[in-house]
């Protein structure tokens, strides 16, 4: 019976998901649509009016929009993204070659911000309306307010250029370093299983900045979160019972309260997640970092309009599933959910 329950849960939220990326499909294409201007007159501005005309009905431009879109959703069900006019290229290769990028970056910035928000948060809910609890939101509010572009900027002026400690921002590896096999794509793990110790500082070293600059930004969310779930659940009947019958201190916040607190923390860091696979377009761009962020800076800014798509659409699907893996993470972490869930 519980086990049917799990099951009909399950198959609600992947029911959900599918209906929510097929609108998510039609606002993208339609949004894409709005655009100014087109890939022909942004490729080719010197091309002639016939010129134009002739491009545009190669491309399939100047049929109806919702021909452009059911040709779109035909495609879409083949397994094929569109063609690049920038890169000549489909689509698909595109995105297969900067993926491995974006995603080692995005979950190296969002392990420094977990790494950092989480025990600011609990210092900061631990020490309430004292020192520590302003000084922590005193650096939330502070990295927060700070663009991350600007965050990026300064520390390619400070590291790179200043001090030297960083290599210069030209991509995941310097040009005098020989990458390794991809197996992985994920440059960093790539080097350890070829046994590339070289290409593995080397890849640290140019990680590192923008995993710090995307980290940071990062970090106010998911302070602000922690503090505010410990709070809570430091006033919990189960905490106070803790306390109450002599269980120290540290177990209390670090065992019983900070489970407590993980569900609200579980939310944040998972629409985070399914954000940075497509939203960190800004760092990507600062530090020439070849992934699918400053690949759709690029698509835009040449009305390029089948990455658009594309992009748009993965962006859906990375917060869709992510969304499904923390709901079903609810259970795992707190036992009142999970009950509910399996209906005991």
């Amino acid at each position: 019976m519980r086990e049917n329950h799990a099951i009909r849960y399950l198959v609600r939220r992947l029911a959900l998901a599918a209906i929510t990326l097929v609108g998510i499909s039609i606002i993208s294409f339609s949004a894409v649509n709005l655009l100014p201007g087109d890939p022909v007159s942004s490729r080719y501005p010197q091309a002639g009016a016939s010129e134009i005309a002739a491009m545009r009905a190669d491309m399939g431009l100047d049929r109806p929009v919702y021909v452009q879109y059911v040709r779109y959703l035909t495609a879409l069900a083949r397994g094929d993204l569109g063609w690049s006019y920038n890169t000549n290229t489909p689509v698909t290769e595109d995105l297969a070659q900067r993926l491995p990028a974006s995603l080692e970056l995005s979950i190296a910035g969002l392990l420094l911000a977990i790494a950092m928000g989480v025990p600011l948060g609990i210092v900061a809910a631990v020490r309430h309306n004292r020192a520590a609890d302003h000084l922590a939101r005193l650096f939330s509010i502070g990295a927060l307010s700070v663009p991350v572009f600007w965050t990026g900027l300064v520390g390619i002026y400070i590291f790179s250029y200043g001090l030297r400690w960083a290599p210069a921002p030209l991509g995941r590896l310097p040009l005098t370093v020989t990458a390794p096999p991809q197996v992985t794509g994920f440059i960093v793990i790539d080097s350890i299983l070829a046994g590339n110790g070289a290409a593995f500082v080397a890849a640290l070293q140019s990680l590192a900045l923008p995993a710090i600059a995307l980290g940071l930004s990062l970090v106010a969310p998911i302070a602000r979160i922690m503090r505010s779930a410990m709070l809570e659940a430091l006033q919990e009947d189960y905490v106070l019972f803790a306390r109450a019958t002599g269980v120290p201190e540290r177990d209390v916040v670090l065992k019983d309260a900070f489970r407590g607190a993980l569900v609200p923390v579980l939310t944040i860091v998972g629409y985070l997640m399914g954000y940075l696979v497509a939203g960190n377009a800004l760092v990507e761009t600062v530090f020439s970092w070849p992934g699918i962020g400053r690949y759709a800076v690029q698509a835009m800014l040449t009305s390029d309009m089948a990455p658009i798509n594309a992009i748009l659409l993965i962006l859906a699907v990375a917060i869709a599933l992510t969304n499904l893996v923390v709901d079903l993470a609810y259970a795992v972490v707190d036992p009142r959910i999970r009950h509910g869930l399996l209906g005991a």
